[in-house]
């Protein structure tokens, strides 16, 4: 999906541009196996649109487990997802089905 621009509305005056360019993806993800206080990155995932510098949010399909992770452009067209275990045991998230949005102002 391509919503080519939202905007805000304040009563009385003229619409302002809030972002120009959403960009939709859902992608399948299997998170590698997380021990203890390390990180993993997922391999490039297909964001046509996408380029450097766009805000890049993901819905993850489960719960996180106390994993974080952060999205990111890679190149054009590409975003990646990083992830970073700070708990004290290993966590393997499952597979699943991301909805990733790159959101460029």
């Amino acid at each position: 999906m391509n919503v080519s621009s939202i905007g805000i509305k304040k009563t009385g005056a003229a619409v302002q541009p809030f972002m120009t360019n959403l960009y939709v993806v859902t992608a399948t993800v299997d998170p590698a196996s997380l021990a203890t206080v390390t990180g993993a990155v997922t391999s490039a995932i297909t964001a046509t649109g996408a380029a450097l510098g766009d805000r890049v949010e993901l819905f993850p399909p489960a719960d996180m487990q106390g994993v974080m992770a952060f999205g990111y452009v890679s190149a054009a067209n590409a975003v990646k997802i990083s992830f970073f275990n700070p708990t004290a045991g290993t966590i393997d998230l499952a597979s699943g089905t991301w909805t990733i949005h790159v959101i460029r102002k």
